[in-house]
């Protein structure tokens, strides 16, 4: 007879242990189901104890990643030049060429962004970094030190950060910033006064960055106004007389040349010295229709210096005012609870209506659609249990359990500070399914004992849980340590997947206990120590 193979080591052991365990769970069982009345009050208890780390655990919508580049939109004030925009955004890219995990910036100013035409006083930075395993900084640490130093550098100089792929997913979501307050009402005076008032109280919010307080600073504007008489004198009407001033300003086209081969356009228009200059833009001379006399622009019209704002915005036909700002260090539902906390302390006057928007009206849109899967999940599983067991206490019993398991899920959260998002609530609808799998294992052997033999409930559950023990753990271990690279950040593109891999493990880490100990006690407490079936 050919002797058995050696097994390995390691696997000897662990089967070691749990042939070591079945007789004390075994024992521990007994022993709950002796007090069940405690075993419902740590269940209690820790649902108390999930309902404050509720509250407690950061939101947020998306995972943060880090893509090794980000986007650094910027405006100076309205009006001002492209020489003056140039020479500030000059000391943001030398600041950003100084930063050691940069490696290079691409950057567009008073270009044509998208789709939209863009002032000469606008523009954006893409800054690439290095790969990650080669610098000592995450990209966010990166911002927050770009950030400070541009500030510092350049007061005048308005900025936004965002990276690539964030901002994609946020356009398509239609959230362009994580917080956005958007203020409707009229007259448009109320609701800048409203967001200037508000703007200095938000600004004070630890970890809220890159505050907008939605108002545009005036440009500056020279009114021309046609005097009628004086244009009728020489035969031209005041729109002839405007065209003339804009064609001067603006150019006319004359045509193209050709420059080694490639057309290049030619424009006329008068010298910078006289477009810039509003003594001298009086003296252009304007043609008369009759006779071709020249007459100087300041004997045909009077000039105003004035102020206008460049844009207004207007939702749903209403007139808005959007504050934005970005989020860091902390989590969006934190900072959002400090906000309304602002807007609370500080009631918008009469006429003036308030909505919140951004990736926050996102993130709440998102958990409520999630909420709703994992009510239908709840009930897809029940439904299940119920064909499977010809009863609906068991799977009652089963699905009383899956809120104490959300414990473990919200307590490793917390613990590795990572927000409760998408991915993360995510995996809590996983954790249904993968705590009904324990319970079909543990209570379908209960139930077939108890056909088969006859006998009483307390006696097959203990026998079931000494036998079912071993696929329980196995299964369960088998999930943890599958999850666990993702749980530790092991690979490119992680930051997606580890909240979902977090909740999970916390979850079921948790979810297993109570499988075993808390469901045959409330099934017992509930059908009686002597309950039985028919034989089959």
């Amino acid at each position: 007879m050919a002797a058995a193979a050696p097994r390995w080591r390691p696997l000897a052991r662990l089967e070691q242990a749990l042939d070591a365990l079945a007789p004390r769970y075994e024992r521990a069982l007994g022993a709950a189901l002796q007090h069940p009345r405690r075993i419902a009050v740590a269940a209690v208890a820790l649902v108390a104890l999930g309902v404050g780390l509720w509250q407690i655990v950061g939101t947020g919508f998306l995972p943060e990643i880090d893509e090794g580049a980000f986007i650094l939109d910027y405006w100076t004030p309205g009006g001002t030049a492209l020489a003056e925009t140039n020479r500030q955004l000059s000391v943001a890219e030398s600041l950003l060429a100084a930063t050691p995990e940069v490696t290079g910036t691409a950057r567009r100013t008073g270009a044509e962004l998208g789709m939209f035409a863009t002032a000469q006083n606008r523009g954006d930075i893409v800054v690439r970094l290095a790969p990650r395993n080669r610098r000592a900084r995450d990209v966010f640490a990166v911002i927050d030190d770009v950030r400070d130093r541009i500030q510092g550098a350049v007061p005048r100089l308005h900025i936004e950060f965002m990276q690539i792929l964030a901002d994609v997913i946020n356009d398509l979501a239609g959230a362009a910033r994580p917080v956005e307050i958007k203020l409707y009402g009229e007259p448009l005076d109320t609701l800048e006064a409203y967001a200037r008032r508000l703007a200095p109280e938000l600004e004070r919010i630890t970890g809220l960055e890159d505050l907008y307080d939605g108002v545009s600073e005036p440009a500056a504007e020279l009114l021309m106004r046609v005097h009628q008489a004086e244009a009728d004198r020489i035969g031209l009407t005041p729109v002839d007389v405007g065209n003339t001033v804009a064609g001067a300003l603006l150019g006319t086209s004359a045509g193209e040349i050709r420059v080694e081969d490639r057309p290049v356009a030619v424009r006329v228009r008068a010298p910078d010295a006289v477009r810039f200059d509003p003594l001298r833009l009086r003296a252009l001379p304007i043609v008369a229709a009759r006779g071709g006399r020249a007459t100087p622009l300041g004997s045909l019209a009077a000039f105003e210096p004035t102020e206008s704002r460049l844009a207004l915005d207007r939702e749903n036909q209403q007139q808005m005012i959007a504050l934005t700002a970005d989020v860091s260090g902390r989590s969006l539902g934190g900072v959002m609870g400090d906000v309304h906390r602002v807007l609370a302390a500080h009631r918008a006057p009469r006429g003036v209506r308030v909505a919140l928007g951004g990736q926050y009206a996102g993130q709440q849109e998102a958990f409520r659609a999630l909420l709703l899967v994992l009510a239908l999940a709840a009930v897809s599983v029940c439904a299940v249990m119920v064909v499977q067991f010809e009863s609906f206490t068991e799977p009652l019993v089963v699905l009383l359990v899956a809120p104490v398991s959300f414990v473990g899920a919200l307590v490793l959260l917390l613990a590795t500070r990572t927000a409760l998002n998408v991915s993360s609530f995510m995996g809590l609808i996983l954790l249904v399914g993968l705590i009904v799998k324990n319970g079909i294992i543990l209570l379908d052997f209960t139930r077939l004992r108890m056909q088969a033999e006859g006998a009483a409930l307390e006696v097959a559950i203990r026998e079931a849980g000494r036998v079912r023990l071993r696929p329980i753990l196995m299964t369960t271990l088998c999930t943890l340590f599958g999850l666990l690279p993702l749980a530790l950040g092991i690979g490119a593109g992680n930051e997606l997947q580890r909240p979902l891999a977090l909740a999970v493990i916390g979850g079921l880490a948790l979810s297993t206990p109570i499988t075993l100990f808390a469901v045959p006690t409330l099934l017992v407490a509930i059908r009686g120590r002597g309950y039985v079936v028919a034989a089959s």
